[in-house]
């Protein structure tokens, strides 16, 4: 078999100044020039530039803000609702950035070496390099925070090898990435400690990519706490009696798309039957947020939006203070 090169994958640095005509966003993205302009006029979701004759053009940002909208869509968020959840995200980027700036200052983290690991990282997988590749994340685990180590180095390179996988069929990349990563996340959560409080962490029904419910279990877990992971809810029922049955301080559910009434209803009972708190992570938080409050759920977000903190405050009782 004759391995795909590394340019198989996207280049790491796309420039913003290169814009793109209509036609062309609707094959990189799959969405019609029609639903396109119906975006703009009607939500504005997408503000492109004109030429002086009129034409739209659009950027490498666009074109990304298009890939975003159709994902919060997937999940079974409204198109008119789209716009806030993704403003609201950009605003907490924002943040972030300003924040991650004062520390990479102080750990001297500089974006090239961030963009070199990337590259490395992409070359070991390209060549199905298991010795590499496990060098490559005991140095990046090594020289950085966690936030880092996942948020700039392995899932933007596992989500590039995805996106590809989609768009070429370079399924055996992203398999081998997906199956390592998972592989090095389930060891980080086998451990036991004596003393350590208990979270269980159970996946709620619907499509999701496992990685990323293992790295929500990873972040859970450096809050100082011992993870319980079932990948996928049983019964609202058995999930009740498991809770309990375990002990645990905190149950977390896990999910990224709508959840049905009758599903609300039932973790309503949950949360009533319960003594611990019943917290949600993932982009259900942004999908349904006035529903899942209303069935008394705890709202914590996504990893990169500080979940370690917000799970130990969570614990202490002090999350909504």
């Amino acid at each position: 078999m004759t391995l795909p090169p590394a340019s198989s994958v996207p280049p790491l640095d796309l420039s913003n100044e290169d814009l793109y005509p209509i036609r062309e966003v609707s094959r990189l993205t799959g969405v019609n020039s029609v639903t396109l302009r119906a975006w703009e006029r009607r939500y504005g979701l997408l503000v492109p530039h004109r030429t002086p004759s009129g034409h739209r053009l659009y950027s490498m940002a666009d074109i990304e803000r298009v890939r975003s909208v159709m994902s919060w869509i997937d999940r079974g968020v409204a198109v008119s609702k789209v716009a806030s959840i993704i403003d609201r995200q950009v605003k907490s980027a924002a943040v972030s950035e300003a924040v991650s700036e004062v520390d990479f200052a102080a750990a001297n983290i500089a974006a090239a070496d961030l963009q070199s690991w990337q590259a490395r990282l992409i070359e070991a997988v390209n060549a199905f390099d298991l010795r590499s590749l496990d060098l490559i994340y005991g140095q990046v685990q090594g020289d950085y925070p966690m936030s880092v180590m996942f948020d700039d180095v392995l899932l933007p390179v596992w989500r590039r090898f995805l996106d590809s996988d989609e768009g070429s069929g370079l399924s055996g990349q992203w398999a081998f990435l997906d199956a390592y990563l998972r592989g090095r996340l389930f060891q980080r959560l086998s451990y036991r400690r004596p003393g350590y409080s208990c979270v269980m962490l159970a996946g709620l029904p619907g499509p999701q990519k496992e990685l990323e419910m293992l790295v929500a279990a990873a972040f859970i877990a450096a809050a100082e706490v011992d993870v319980v992971y079932l990948p996928a809810v049983p019964s609202i029922s058995e999930l009740t009696d498991m809770a309990q049955r375990c002990g645990c301080d905190a149950l977390a559910l896990y999910g990224g798309r709508t959840i049905e009434d009758d599903l609300l209803k039932n973790l309503r009972r949950m949360e009533q039957a319960l003594e611990c708190p019943v917290a949600v992570v993932g982009a259900l938080c942004e999908v349904q947020p006035a529903e899942l409050l209303r069935a008394g759920m705890v709202l914590v977000g996504e990893p990169a939006e500080g979940l370690s903190a917000k799970m130990r405050l969570l614990l202490a009782g002090r999350l909504e203070e």
